[in-house]
């Protein structure tokens, strides 16, 4: 039985978690879906050029040498960056000749579940193992000893609409190419177009992991709940959560979230500004990706200061007294609370913009990016340094 390893090349962070999430499963799915008379062997080698080059050619060539050092049978690269082709944005390509293909996590929108990114990496090994049980199909004694074989082969051509079947709403666009200087001999393009930037955007924000804000942002919190809390004292504030609407309340936290995202951005300059090295288009998906990210984090980040100060008044604000102090008539509702809660997280929120100025500035861009968009930060601060 001969032994086929496949090298995967994930990027830090993401695409090396999910790739050591799903490497135990791929040697028996190989088997089932590709030829089961070979022995797969899964190995893994993490490399920061997958994250953090925008070239994807280079990517190649650098998995195409991995592939080499290692005696790989197929190289197969997991980036969390964007792939372009001219202006289409590619979910995946492969070039056969090298033996490597390369897979876009962002592509697969906000959550690339492991059951898609696995099925994708099936059909792109297929392809690459079918082309070359193709290529050895050249001599009669080689005919011979691939024909069991060829019957996988036939069943892994079968599964060239893996990738596809996964884009309902997105179609993916198969184009093969016969140029043979730089153009990959497959390229998977995401159509149209508008569709494959919306994916990337919420793909590269959810790589970036912005749920993670608020254990480093604990100093944050505390200032903007004290805030809150000392302002909860006067019976001001219950008057006019009591006088407020819903539309008003919904105004004041979105001016809030705004305003501290606005805030973080300029106080700790994560804006990347046009040098003569970025890509015009590149920069301002990455600062989409910025905005986004940001905004989610403060949205979690929200959350949790509203569920403290509702807690809060549910505890240490009793009926009667809303009802004396707080302007309300009747009998104090639930919806009474939650409204004070709100306009007091509200508040907190624009208090606690002041205080993300005070956090050390690298610590907030690991908080606010991944691994992809820091490095990229880094390369372009000491490029302006040498010049």
């Amino acid at each position: 039985m001969r032994e086929i390893t496949v090298g995967l090349i994930p990027a830090p962070e993401l695409p090396e978690e999910l790739a050591y999430d799903i490497v135990e499963e791929l040697p028996a799915i190989f088997s089932e879906k590709i030829n089961h008379k070979a022995c797969w062997k899964i190995e893994i080698a993490v490399d920061p050029l997958t994250g953090a080059v925008e070239n994807a050619k280079e990517v190649i060539d650098e998995a195409g040498q991995i592939k080499q050092r290692k005696n790989w049978d197929y190289a197969l690269c997991l980036t969390d960056l964007p792939m372009y082709s001219d202006k289409d944005l590619m979910l995946a390509e492969v070039n056969f000749e090298q033996g490597v293909a390369q897979l876009s996590l962002p592509a697969f929108g906000s959550m690339p579940l492991r059951s898609r990114v696995r099925k994708s990496i099936v059909q792109l090994v297929g392809e690459l193992y079918e082309r070359r049980m193709e290529s050895s199909n050249a001599t009669t004694s080689a005919n011979k000893e691939m024909v069991s074989a060829n019957e996988n082969v036939h069943q892994s051509g079968k599964k060239k609409g893996l990738i596809k079947r996964q884009f309902h709403f997105s179609p993916i666009r198969r184009v093969e190419s016969a140029e043979k200087e730089e153009a990959p001999d497959l390229r998977f393009i995401i159509t149209p177009r508008i569709h494959g930037k919306l994916r990337v955007l919420f793909g590269m924000t959810y790589a970036n992991r912005p749920w993670k804000i608020i254990p480093s942002f604990k100093p944050i919190v505390a200032v903007a709940f004290a805030t809150g809390a000392y302002g909860l004292i006067f019976p001001t504030l219950w008057e006019i959560s009591h006088s407020f609407d819903i539309l008003r309340l919904i105004g004041l936290m979105g001016a809030a979230i705004l305003s501290i995202v606005v805030w973080i951005i300029t106080a700790h300059n994560l804006w990347e500004k046009p040098t003569s090295k970025n890509n015009q288009s590149v920069r301002k998906l990455y600062n989409r990706v910025t905005v986004l990210t940001l905004i989610i984090a403060v949205i979690f980040y929200y959350v949790v200061l509203f569920i403290l100060f509702l807690f809060t008044v549910l505890l240490f604000v009793p009926p009667d007294l809303f009802i004396s102090l707080g302007g309300v008539k009747g009998s104090v509702s639930f919806g009474n609370y939650v409204d004070l809660a709100w306009l007091a997280t509200s508040i907190a929120t624009l208090a606690g913009s002041i205080g993300a100025s005070l956090e050390n500035d690298e610590l907030v861009r690991n908080i606010t990016y991944g691994y992809r968009q820091n490095r990229r930060y880094n390369e372009m601060n000491q490029e302006e340094a040498h010049t």
